[in-house]
């Protein structure tokens, strides 16, 4: 195998590691892993009906699979398009010669490898089905490959830097990732402003608090969807890991004061918010703030579960079967089609569960009694 598709054998591997909710672009439709590689007689069999094939994929379907892993939704097993040659759709000046869809890209656009003619080996974007167009992507498919994992790796980093510079790194694996990325960040910040926030991050992760601050600065100069709103909540988390907690409370507050906010940057200054309350010992506000954002909270009982359980610490577990309630109630959280028996299950026994692993028995009965309650009145 030579440097390049053990480089980006790896990288695929990295970033199934720390893309764990596969949220990446296309990540849970392909998962990050291939199909079985193609033997020499499947490629032999191939290449009588379709040509040659360029040497990078020949070698990439023959090493580390055949179809899976790969930009967009994946790649797919060696076909030619199904519909006409783009190369009669647009006319004889197009310079395609024959091709092979490498990728679906979505809303009608595909990734299609040249297999014969001047441009063999090259992979083009094609959307003649939609806009009528078709255009180089890459030199080459490891060069496809290499430029998606860098947009895969920029991608996962724009959600994981806050995370990881509040909290740490949830595994090493995260590490190595931070480590592998920075250097893109920084290089491609100064041409793409969304990523000097990202910057901003890596750099407080390591405390280099000054160029943070520059760099939040500069996404917020660079102007982009709630500048303002981001800016404080960028500055409340700086302050937060200096522990400067009545100045992240301030930044917090002030994001929060700007009108029209997103449901996201509203919850994340809420999140600033409720963190540095706690670290100042305001405890009782800072669960308020919890209760706040769990009652928007209409998609994911991550927050329902944690006011539950910080409601138990404090031996009110009439709030946490309230909170529990509250979730249940909420027709969406589980999908369209959820049913309130789906609900209260979901809802309900993961802490009925974690109290009876602590063997908190009338915790248990007192719960287990109001989900029934519920179900008898539904």
């Amino acid at each position: 195998m030579d440097s390049r598709l053990t480089a980006i054998r790896d990288r695929i591997a990295l970033l199934a590691s720390i893309d764990r909710d596969r949220q990446v672009f296309g990540a849970a439709n392909h998962n990050f892993a291939f199909a079985g590689p193609l033997s020499e007689t499947a490629l032999s069999t191939i290449e009588a009906r379709i040509g040659e094939l360029p040497r990078e994929y020949r070698a990439l379907v023959a090493t580390l699979g055949a179809a899976g892993a790969g930009p967009y939704y994946g790649l797919l097993s060696p076909e030619p398009p199904q519909n006409a040659d783009p190369s009669r759709e647009l006319g004889a000046t197009n310079p395609l010669d024959g091709t092979i869809v490498l990728a679906e890209q979505g809303c009608g656009g595909r990734s299609l490898l040249v297999v014969r003619g001047a441009h063999r080996g090259e992979v083009w974007s094609d959307w003649t089905r939609e806009q009528g167009t078709l255009s180089p992507e890459a030199k080459n498919v490891y060069a496809w490959y290499e430029a998606w994992l860098d947009r895969a790796m920029l991608e996962w980093v724009d959600r994981a830097a806050p995370r990881i510079a509040l909290e740490g790194p949830e595994d090493p694996s995260e590490l190595e990732a931070i480590s592998e990325v920075f250097e893109l960040v920084a290089k491609r910040s100064g041409s793409d402003p969304a990523l000097l926030r990202t910057l901003g991050y890596l750099h407080l992760r390591e405390r280099r608090y000054g160029d943070a601050h520059a760099a939040f600065d500069a996404a917020a100069a660079a102007g982009g969807d709630e500048p303002v709103a981001r800016r404080h909540l960028d500055r409340a988390r700086l302050e937060l890991t200096r522990n400067a907690r009545d100045e992240a409370i301030m930044h917090a507050e002030r994001g929060l004061a700007c009108e029209g906010l997103w449901y996201a940057t509203r919850d994340e200054l809420r999140d600033a918010r409720e963190r540095a309350l706690g670290a100042a010992g305001r405890a009782d506000e800072a669960l308020a703030v919890l209760d706040l954002r769990a009652a928007e909270c209409m998609f994911s009982f991550t927050l329902h579960h944690r006011l539950a359980r910080e409601r138990i610490a404090r031996g009110d577990l009439g709030g946490a079967g309230a909170a529990l309630e509250r979730a249940a109630a909420m027709p969406n959280i589980l999908g369209a089609d959820s049913s309130i028996d789906d609900r209260l299950t979901a809802s309900f026994e993961p802490i009925i569960r974690e109290l009876a692993g602590a063997r908190k028995a009338h915790e248990v009965r007192v719960l287990t009694a109001l989900v029934e309650r519920i179900r008898g009145a539904n």
